[in-house]
């Protein structure tokens, strides 16, 4: 009886402390929601506020596996006042009914060493999206695809250490405003299943809030390895232009987490510079690494990119270079993904320079021959015999046309995004649509995802006028406004911009003090998808075809060429987190 009353007690706390009338003064309301979600700041009448997958009312929610980073959102929604100084905490979680749990670590100068630091703590930054963006091959304004993201939308991941007012703990919210607080836990290998109890403190302008957290861990592990392969283009200059050094360590650590790969040119002194990256060893506890992948190396080693280069501009030359590069990548990373990149998106006055330039690789009597060409192209005849790894945008990416190229030995990838054929890492997008993309990807059967930048900071010589982008202030991040015959490209928010710089010495207000890279909503959510993909394979591996299949139906029911005039994938978190938990049940009873 006294242990019933101690409990009824303790939930009527736990009522109190998070219902309006118990907040301290400032504090509207407190909540949780999924990380597949974006709650623009004004936004204080969320429908997801009264129960969601990551939250019931009273309490917050995860489940997942071994190896696997979960992310979810505490929102704290600011009354006519506002609040001075408000921060979070998350001391650990312990396994319910036995002794195994997760500590909380404070966050160091390199914000990639995650080594013993499987709980991780973060701000949401916003930037105002004013209205839509006009790159029409991103989406076209007005029509029934278009997203609405407008207002102040959340962007950046600023981990907790930041400058203090650029993200850093405590933080100022505007009145009538909310703040989201983001929480990532790394499941690591060990742990045995169960349920693991915690509480989150909220600290608002002097006094406390209070949440439980659950997490139920599975007892089956995501691989190490990717099932979906994504390769984004990086420029190690842009780092070191922004933030006054070179920074690739921290950067390849930071994308190895999100299970993506930073991807360039590479020459034999590049790659045995990068060797550690391509053995694994540059991800282990060792070298700060801890997370997904320790031990797992990089895999695409491309022989050029955005181009053949001049290497390859006659048969001779290219003959030349191509023995020369597959002999070296041969012999020092035998089974890497390489290509020649052909040049870049061709148009039909481009196409017999194309086949020039695959002639001389495949007519090759020497080991060059072995290497495959690489076009951002949908298949076209006049190309046929030409392209060894097709990159079709999506808007053109022909299901039927893809399977026929696969069953011909061929690769068939896709690129970027473009709604409603395939979901857009925009600012103004749904946070789904990069989680989408894997799905899409699973459905197709594709093998690699490519992004077209990671760190477009400083931007390409399409840009008028100063290139040197303030990334943090403006979400405009490409701009063809006032290029000569480019004025129907217009401009996008976001674009080419999945991580942003910690360290800001171009436009020193924005700086955020940050030794290293600062992640995204979209780059969180495209790892989210890379470890759905993961999900979908175990469970097609472990004969649950019905159920996956059924997953498929419910989450990406129309895409690539099957599209039509409104979007054909889940644009909410909790459709993707159903059909997750569908799929961790049925795996952990196998």
């Amino acid at each position: 009886m006294n242990t019933r009353l101690a409990r009824l007690g303790c939930l009527a706390a736990l009522i109190l402390a998070v219902t309006p009338a118990a907040s301290p003064a400032g504090v509207k309301r407190v909540w949780a929601v999924n990380d597949t979600e974006k709650i623009a700041r004004e936004n204080l009448s969320s429908p997801l506020a009264a129960g969601n997958s990551a939250w019931d009312g009273t309490r917050v929610k995860l489940f997942g596996a071994l190896n696997e980073v979960l992310a979810v959102q505490v929102i704290v929604e600011a009354d006519g006042e506002g609040i001075r100084a408000l921060s979070l905490r998350l001391p650990g979680l312990k396994q319910r009914g036995g002794t195994a749990g997760f500590a909380y670590v404070p966050p160091g100068v390199d914000p990639t060493d995650s080594v013993g630091r499987p709980i991780q703590l973060f701000s949401l930054n916003y930037m105002h999206i004013p209205g839509p963006a006009t790159a029409h091959w991103i989406y076209r304004a007005g029509t029934e695809s278009a997203p609405r993201g407008t207002g102040w939308q959340p962007v950046q991941i600023v981990p907790e250490n930041a400058r203090s007012g650029r993200g850093g703990f405590p933080l100022a919210v505007p009145p009538s405003s909310n703040q989201a607080f983001w929480i990532e836990i790394y499941t690591g290998k060990g742990r045995p299943a169960g349920v693991y109890e915690g509480t989150i403190e909220i600290a608002a302008d002097g006094r406390t809030i209070r949440l439980p957290i659950e997490l139920e861990l599975f007892g089956f592990a995501l691989p190490d390895e990717n099932s979906l392969n994504m390769m984004v283009y990086f420029e190690g200059s842009q780092p070191e232009r922004y933030m006054g050094r070179n920074f690739d360590a921290e950067f390849h650590r930071f994308a190895h987490r999100h299970r993506v790969e930073l991807v360039h040119a590479y020459d034999e002194a590049t790659i045995r510079q990068a060797l550690p990256r391509f053995s694994g060893t540059a991800f282990t506890p060792a070298e700060r690494y801890e997370g997904p992948g320790e031990k797992v190396g990089h895999r695409f080693a491309p022989a050029t990119f955005y181009g053949p280069g001049r290497a390859f501009e006659t048969r001779e030359s290219a003959r030349a270079r191509s023995d020369a590069w597959m002999t070296f990548l041969e012999k020092t990373l035998p089974g890497a993904i390489t290509f020649l990149y052909l040049p870049d998106e061709p148009g039909p006055a481009q196409y017999p320079r194309l086949r020039e330039l695959a002639d001389y690789v495949h007519s090759n009597p020497g080991p060059g021959r072995r290497l495959k060409t690489f076009a951002t192209k949908q298949y076209v005849p006049e190309l046929d015999g030409a392209v060894d790894i097709w990159c079709a945008p999506p808007q053109l990416y022909d299901i039927a046309r893809a399977r026929s190229e696969r069953a011909k030995g061929r690769e068939y990838w896709t690129y970027n995004g473009s709604r409603p054929f395939l979901g857009v890492p925009s600012i103004e997008a749904p946070a789904a649509d990069p989680r989408s993309v894997a799905w899409a990807a699973f459905k197709e059967g594709m093998s690699t995802f490519f992004y077209w930048h990671g760190v477009h900071w400083f931007h390409n010589s399409q840009k008028q006028g100063d290139r040197r982008q303030n990334v943090w202030a403006n979400p405009v991040t490409f701009d063809n406004r006032g290029q000569p015959g480019k004025e129907d490209t217009g401009f996008a928010y976001g674009d080419g911009v999945l991580i942003y710089p910690g360290l800001e010495v171009v436009h020193p207000g924005e700086d955020r003090g940050i030794a290293g890279p600062v992640s995204t909503v979209q780059l969180a959510n495209y790892r989210r998808g890379l470890q759905d993909h993961l999900y979908l394979t175990l469970a097609r591996k472990a004969g649950l075809g019905n159920l996956v299949d059924e997953a498929l139906r419910a989450i990406v029911p129309r895409v690539f060429s099957e599209a039509d005039a409104k979007v054909g994938w889940a644009e909410s978190g909790d459709a993707y987190e159903a059909m997750r938990l569908q799929i961790a049940r049925a795996l952990a009873a196998k």
